[in-house]
């Protein structure tokens, strides 16, 4: 396409017809005809664009929308910019005022903070986001970190270096865990909470895993559940800063800076043999730089800031302090009634049989839950031992309480006269599963092996099962099967019979 200042020439110096013009040009004809009638409204001949240069020229011919744009009231984005960095004031109340004083002549709100923007780029700063008091707190571990020395082993073991800030004091707090898991990390939350003796709106931390579960388009931010009770137990919010937005956490990110400039660089010379010891430490250096002078708020220190701003504002702690526990979510309850928590049963009410319930397990006892019920449908003391079974005779059915106690008063009898070995193996059975259910399962099994191949064959299956260490019915029946239960084991000697069956269990082993 040619330049403007040849399609003038074409225009004024020929007799072509716009569309001839247009052709030589490579223009629209109608565009040839508008800049033939701007020329004609301009009173312009050829001279009189030939001086001109082709800036001058365009701006003269193609102002229209120059011409038909607003005339805005310019706002003192100076002026705004400097209100803005004040307590409570937003953009929006900026625009307000301003059109409020322009009248017809204000900009819409949108090109108010367009043209804001970029001011503020021009001055290549960031604006100043204040902090409301008592409102949030943010979390975040250093990534320096201080380390222990084993004193048998003479190695040094890095340790963990959390670090929460007040938001509008920036009082500091400090605290050295083992790790940055789940444990650790809500017991610093519980501990930096009690240290400022108070409680937050928000608890801020950054997307690490003891926090966040997982961050999609669809949920957004997915707090960890056990967290999330913590949250709960303190009535505040967990509010993770946006991922990629280091600018989210800027008061945190200055209060981890300062606390590897303060604390760890002053111990980096001192050696530590436990974390208690360097926590006892930090948090004497804590009081210090809590205390210190700063020089952007009129010599304050943060101690006297958060007495003055966030401590008034902070919520009461609750009267017990938060206790760790894990959880399962959405468990399905067997048909026995049970459900399993490190490899032990534990009973709960037989009608939530099929159920999804919640199980949480602290240092002391397991408790149950429904999913829509905020109250524990069962509560156990913890059991450490593997394989067994801890069951409430109120959870049972009425018929199988009953069951329970008769069937199995009645097959331990028949165990006891069908032979010792049998007798004893139903004993083991009661001693190591622990579930009085099961037990009477594999006692009605065994009676039927004894109709099918005879008390003599059973007794003596039984002996090589307890001989082997089992108590499965199943390897019981193999034996049977196979015709090897009288076959003696390499590297043993037959045994006698076991003494003392007057201790082999009665009816009230099947009681809760």
């Amino acid at each position: 396409m040619m330049n403007l200042k040849e399609v003038c020439r074409l225009l004024l110096t020929t007799d072509f017809s716009n569309r001839e013009v247009a052709r030589a040009a490579d223009i629209a004809p109608n565009t040839a005809g508008r800049y033939r009638n701007r020329l004609a409204e301009e009173e312009l001949d050829w001279s009189s664009v030939a001086a001109m240069t082709d800036r001058v020229l365009e701006e003269r011919l193609n102002n229209g929308r120059q011409l038909a744009r607003k005339a805005f009231v310019e706002p003192d984005f100076a002026y705004v910019h400097a209100e803005l960095s004040r307590v409570g004031v937003t953009v929006t109340l900026m625009h307000e005022e301003y059109a409020a004083a322009a009248g017809e002549n204000a900009m819409s709100d949108r090109e108010f903070r367009r043209r804001l923007d970029q001011y503020q780029h021009s001055l290549g700063i960031v604006m100043r986001q204040p902090h409301a008091p008592g409102y949030r707190l943010f979390l975040d571990y250093s990534g320096k970190r201080p380390s222990i020395l084993d004193p048998k082993t003479g190695e040094r073991r890095p340790v963990e270096l959390f670090v929460s800030v007040m938001g509008a004091s920036r009082k500091t707090f400090a605290y050295a865990s083992a790790t940055q898991r789940l444990p650790d990390w809500c017991e610093a939350n519980v501990r930096a909470l009690d240290f400022y003796r108070g409680v937050p709106r928000l608890l801020v931390p950054d997307n690490l895993k003891s926090a966040v579960d997982r961050v999609t388009v669809a949920e957004g931010h997915v707090i960890n559940y056990t967290y999330a009770r913590l949250a709960q137990h303190y009535d505040c919010i967990v509010m993770p800063t946006r991922a990629r937005k280091p600018k989210d956490k800027a008061a945190v990110e200055v209060g981890v800076r300062f606390a590897q400039r303060w604390i760890l660089a002053r111990l980096r010379n001192r050696v530590f043999t436990s974390i208690d010891e360097l926590n006892a430490a930090i948090a004497e250096l804590l009081e210090r730089m809590n205390d210190k002078p700063m020089r952007g708020h009129g010599g304050k220190s943060r101690n006297q800031l958060f007495e003055e701003l966030d401590r008034p504002a902070l919520k009461a702690l609750p009267e017990l302090p938060f206790e760790y526990a894990d959880w399962k979510l959405n468990v399905t309850v067997a048909q026995d009634y049970h459900v399993i928590w490190d490899d032990h049963h534990y009973s709960v009410p037989y009608t939530y049989i099929g159920a999804k319930v919640r199980v949480r397990a602290t240092a002391r006892q397991i408790e149950v839950y429904a999913n829509d019920d905020h109250f524990p449908i069962a509560t156990h003391l913890r059991s450490f031992k593997r394989g067994g079974c801890t069951t409430v005779a109120e959870h049972q059915p009425a018929a199988h309480r009953a069951y329970a106690q008769d069937q199995g008063a009645e097959l331990i009898a028949w165990a006891e006269r069908s032979g010792p070995w049998i007798s004893a193996f139903v004993k083991r059975h009661i001693d190591t599963h622990r579930r009085p259910a099961l037990s009477i399962q594999a006692m009605r099994g065994l009676r039927g092996m004894a109709k099918a191949y005879g008390a003599e064959r059973l007794d003596a299956a039984c002996h090589r099962a307890l001989r082997i260490h089992t108590t499965s019915v199943s390897s019981v029946r193999s034996m049977l099967q196979r015709r090897i239960e009288s076959t003696p084991l390499r590297g043993t000697n037959d045994e006698t019979p076991m003494s003392g069956h007057d201790n082999v269990r009665g009816a009230n082993s099947f009681e809760s």
